[in-house]
């Protein structure tokens, strides 16, 4: 197996997988496509229940298999990770991609430092020496204060945002190319997931790694993402810029979304509904059923291809193809009432676009 440096970091397509059940076959994730380039940070964002989660545990094969059956292709560097061997796999996993997964998953009848020291050991052929020495470096650089004394404590003597924080430096272990994110900053205050989110972003400008982020958190979206790929019941609804999707969204599911944030004038407080049964999908767009504007021509015919909105913008919705009024779903959304896509959004600089994260950031922790 070699790596094609000139690859994308992650190139995941028609990626589908079910879980054989009582009630039948439930698909998780159906037919979905994505990418992640080196350095750069994609978000999957949805309600709990979307997707999100199985989608990234597919892409190192983690569910067992019975009872998951796993399709499709994901390519890291160019290499199909579905055709290695377990053996070959495990050269990939917790290596060169690493997973931080939610509610911190450490073993608390061991200290953070024994688990720490495996991790390190199971990747590279080290004394328990030289893996301790690399373990406390692990810990302070990630932020755990006196790291050399606290390194032989067990799990529940440190906070729920210091047991992330570890959960990263057991990520690092590996120097890893790409790190897999399932909501790390879950059930943690403002202050401390903001803090997280700075520890990600200093990261991973200090070793340049990719990082795919699950998250239902908007405002962390809004923090951290370069792109934003937008689930719903197994489906992607929308995918494009981070700027983009808050300032133009274009899928009605992003727009209700949206609308939930608090410092949205005409916040709902959630989205009416609930999502289709994953064992009996419905057989037009999955979301029809909570989508105020929906068509008979909804209802049928698979879930809408991903259609051009704008330049890298794309939304799964029959109302930007050819004989729809494209007004009906974008008229009136973020700062432009346009429809074409055509805006100065392309002509931006640098300087603009730091302003736009700093201005979406700002709105979401309000």
């Amino acid at each position: 197996m070699t790596d094609d440096p000139n690859a994308p970091l992650l190139e995941v397509e028609d990626l589908s997988t079910s879980f054989r059940t009582d009630s039948g076959r439930l698909v998780a994730v159906d037919g979905i496509d994505f990418t992640v380039e080196a350095g750069e940070t994609v978000c999957l964002v949805g309600e709990s229940g979307s997707g999100k989660t199985v989608a990234s545990e597919s892409i190192t094969r983690l569910p067992n298999s019975p009872p998951a059956r796993i399709d499709g292709s994901v390519r890291f560097r160019g290499v199909d990770l579905f055709e290695c061997s377990d053996t070959d796999l495990r050269q990939y996993r917790g290596n060169r991609i690493a997973h931080i997964f939610q509610n911190s998953q450490l073993n608390h009848c061991y200290s953070v430092g024994w688990q720490i020291v495996e991790a390190i050991r199971i990747h590279e052929d080290v004394s328990k020496t030289a893996a301790r020495a690399r373990g406390i470096d692990l810990l302070e650089r990630v932020g755990i204060p006196n790291a050399s004394s606290r390194f032989d404590d067990y799990p529940h003597e440190f906070s729920g945002g210091q047991k992330q924080r570890i959960m990263i430096a057991m990520a690092l272990a590996g120097n890893p190319d790409l790190l897999i994110a399932d909501e790390p900053t879950t059930a943690l205050d403002l202050t401390v997931q903001a803090q997280l989110v700075r520890l990600l972003a200093e990261i991973q400008s200090e070793f340049g790694m990719g990082i795919l982020l699950v998250t239902h958190d908007l405002g962390v979206v809004a923090e951290i993402a370069d792109r934003v790929v937008v689930m719903y019941a197994g489906k992607i609804m929308e995918r494009g810029d981070v700027f983009d999707i808050f300032e133009r969204p274009a899928h009605p599911y992003t727009q209700a979304l949206l609308d939930c944030l608090p410092e949205r004038a005409n916040a709902s407080g959630g989205i009416p509904g609930s999502l289709p049964d994953p064992t009996a999908r419905p057989e037009g767009c999955r979301f029809a059923d909570r989508c105020p504007h929906t068509l008979e021509a909804c209802r049928t015919g698979g879930q809408p291809p991903e259609l051009e909105v704008e330049s890298g913008h794309h939304a799964s919705c029959i109302y930007y193809g050819q004989g729809y009024d494209v007004s009906v779903v974008c008229d009136g959304q973020g700062e432009s009432d346009d429809c074409d896509g055509q805006d100065e959004s392309d002509n931006r600089d640098s300087t603009d676009v730091s302003k736009d994260r700093e201005r979406v950031s700002e709105a979401n922790k309000r």
